[in-house]
């Protein structure tokens, strides 16, 4: 066999170095499973590290910590964010996740953190229910929200589902950490903020004039961008700079409501059917006219291509038909209240002309490999440079119907929140695009001419339980862990105050849609006990805790 001898014992033993040596480098966790009796299994809390988020790897290890009041060996395990991504999202390989879910402003709408983020079907690959969640009541929930197009009517629903999630506690809420970020008020004016984005906003963005400098605004990042392909993108920090170069339909305004922005106009015909008229006169930035004939290619490639963040809204259409050069037409195939704010406005209008080539004339096998290093849109910016693990610059798009005040922003990635509060403090960065180190702000607090303020914000910390695990697949045991969660400790400590303990799943920021029930459990050991041992847990000589027999 090319030249080489077959010897079967040598392959024999091949085999088992290679299964003893996998046994070894897989963490315990992914091999345990439920003894009765037994110990409980060690486990770990991955999370960021903190060049990307300080607060994330402090938080866990408190929180590791504090879960040894009940005789629980937890480690904490920092390693790089798109790691976290991957393991978690992507591979469903982790015990507990401790992460931020930011307040985007396609989330105002209550339906991405009660559906997208607890529905059983969403445990896959790529989708939001990383938990694994599979509860029949919560599903029925999440699902009859969508369908109710009465607001007051799916308010009622969407109250009863916080109470659910809560109690189900397959993610605990740890705080609700408000929006930390700083700007030269020397430097930039007209800064527009907005809830869960701050002056990282859009509205920022396009509003925001430049007091001196070469009229572009610096914008300081801690992290690299990873990817500017407008289909694949399904990270928060990817939309954020993706949605200056590509149009939507409708944007989320400074009040969290949709307005019509790419449509001029709309008509919701009946509650499957709503109609569209685009703006006249948009480009995209070669100078090609956008019509409908991009609207509708833009839902149809997507829905064929399977855009991860939005294939549940996009499997809903049934039909969009062109009603003219700037008429469109989108039938469902069934109620859907958040298509507006979820889908319309969130979703990229993509330039048929370019896209329809792709993947067969760009060398990849499927559109989600497109690098796109050079994007085409119809946004108020326009794509200049992209230097990888550096700098994102866009000019100003003067044709857009809704021109930028400032002549371009370059995204510029410190490496971490130290750097990045040096370079707010020396005039070298304008603002900061993401959260802040809050003990950071506080610094700058101190800094003439730097605006250091926190905002409010309908995301929050949380720790998720990967709910196929044991012992994390018994919901007594996730009620119980709750309890030993130092909520208070870690605002006051890790935060510095900016935020307040976390309950619900919908913020309380987000005043219409949070259910004011749903309130954070206090830290409380004895409960937590109390819970375990009615669960038939018990506790050996060293106090280590063993599942029940």
């Amino acid at each position: 066999m090319n030249g080489h001898s077959y010897r079967p014992h040598s392959f024999t033993w091949a085999v088992v170095i290679l299964v003893a040596v996998t046994f070894l480098i897989l963490p315990g966790s992914a091999l345990s499973e439920k003894k009765p009796g037994g110990k409980v299994d060690p486990m770990q809390i991955t999370t960021a590290t903190a060049t990307f988020d300080p607060v994330r790897p402090e938080a866990a290890r408190v929180i590791a910590t504090a879960f040894q009041a009940i005789g629980w060996d937890v480690t904490p395990n920092p390693i790089d964010y798109n790691q976290n991504v991957q393991k978690v999202i992507m591979e469903h390989d982790y015990d507990m996740w401790l992460v931020m879910l930011s307040g985007a402003s396609l989330r105002i709408d209550p339906n991405v953190f009660i559906y997208k983020k607890h529905f059983s079907g969403e445990y896959k690959k790529g989708g939001w229910n990383w938990e694994g969640l599979n509860d029949t009541g919560i599903d029925e929930l999440a699902v009859g929200q969508q369908k109710e197009m009465d607001v007051e009517k799916r308010k009622k629903i969407v109250n009863d589902a916080q109470v659910l999630i809560q109690q189900d506690q397959s993610m605990s809420v740890l705080a609700y950490v408000e929006m930390t970020n700083a700007y030269r008020s020397d430097r930039i004016k007209n800064v527009v903020p907005m809830m869960g984005e701050g002056i990282g906003s859009f509205w920022t963005d396009i509003n925001m004039e430049v007091v001196q400098g070469d009229g572009y605004v610096r914008t300081g990042a801690t992290s690299p961008l990873k990817n500017l392909n407008p289909v694949a993108a399904k990270d928060h920090l990817e939309f954020m700079e993706l949605r200056m170069i590509y149009d939507r339909l409708f944007r989320i305004n400074p009040e969290g409501v949709a307005q019509p922005w790419a449509a001029e106009s709309y008509k919701i015909v009946d509650p499957t059917t709503i109609e569209l008229t685009l703006r006249k006169g948009m480009k995209f930035h070669d100078g090609v006219e956008v019509t409908a004939e991009d609207v509708k290619f833009s839902l149809d490639y997507q829905t064929k291509w399977k855009a991860p963040f939005f294939v549940e809204s996009l499997n809903n259409i049934e039909s969009v038909e062109t009603t003219g050069k700037y008429g469109v037409r989108i039938k469902l195939k069934e109620p859907y209240a958040p298509f507006i704010p979820n889908l319309l406005g969130a979703i990229f209008i993509i330039p048929q002309h370019i896209w329809k080539d792709i993947p067969e004339k760009a060398d990849v096998s499927d559109p989600m490999n497109f690098a796109n290093e050079k994007p085409i849109g119809s946004g108020p910016f326009k794509f200049d440079y992209w230097d990888r693990g550096r700098e994102l610059k866009v000019t100003a798009f003067k044709e857009h119907f809704s021109a930028p005040k400032c002549a371009g922003i370059i995204r510029i990635a410190y490496g971490s929140h130290d750097a990045m509060a040096a370079a707010i403090e020396k005039g070298e960065c304008d603002r900061t695009r993401y959260i802040l180190k809050p003990s950071l702000l506080l610094d700058l607090q101190k800094v003439k001419n730097v605006v250091a303020e926190g905002y409010p914000n309908h995301g929050f910390y949380t720790l998720s339980y990967h709910t196929r695990r044991p012992p994390l697949d018994d919901p007594a045991f996730r009620r119980a862990v709750d309890y030993l969660i130092p909520r208070e400790l870690m605002i006051e400590a890790i935060l510095s105050g900016f935020g307040e303990p976390g309950g619900s799943v919908i913020a309380p920021a987000n005043k219409f849609w949070h259910n004011p029930v749903v309130k954070a459990h206090s830290e409380d050991v004895a409960k937590a006990k109390q819970i375990l041992k009615d669960a038939g847990y018990t506790w050996d000589g060293d106090g280590k805790l063993h599942y029940p027999k």
